[in-house]
């Protein structure tokens, strides 16, 4: 059985067929041919980790690292998914990014991460270390 690589690739390599034959030919990959996939990389909290040390500013690592503290004692309220998405009270924030989030706060950027706001007032309430 071919798979839809092979048949795509003799499609390509057909430059002569008619309009018609083209259309047979991609009309024939049907949903039952075996198509790879790769499974989605989960993303471990490590890794995650060590990416947002990595993206801090030299003179901000210690303030990152103190970040990364805080959230790991406070999982219950605060945390990520593997896809890097915000956790907060048990509610993933979607299209959120927490490196984005960490990595704003130790920045001087103009325009904030999406989710930003509400990062901050948790952080704030929980801190009063004033880099927030």
């Amino acid at each position: 059985m071919e798979t839809v690589d092979i048949k795509q690739e003799n499609y390509q390599n057909q430059s002569t067929d008619t309009g018609e034959d083209k259309i047979n030919t991609i009309t024939s990959l049907s949903p039952k041919d075996h198509v790879k996939t790769r499974p989605k990389e989960e993303t471990s909290a490590e890794t995650i980790e060590d990416e947002i040390r990595s993206l801090a500013p030299v003179k901000y690592k210690n303030i990152a690292k103190e970040i990364l503290n805080f959230i790991q004692q406070n999982q219950g309220e605060i945390y990520w998914t593997p896809d890097k998405e915000l956790i907060e009270d048990g509610k993933i924030i979607r299209n959120t990014n927490v490196v984005n989030l960490i990595t704003h706060l130790l920045r001087d950027r103009k325009t904030k991460p999406f989710g930003f706001e509400s990062f901050n007032e948790v952080l704030k309430k929980k801190l009063s270390n004033g880099f927030c």
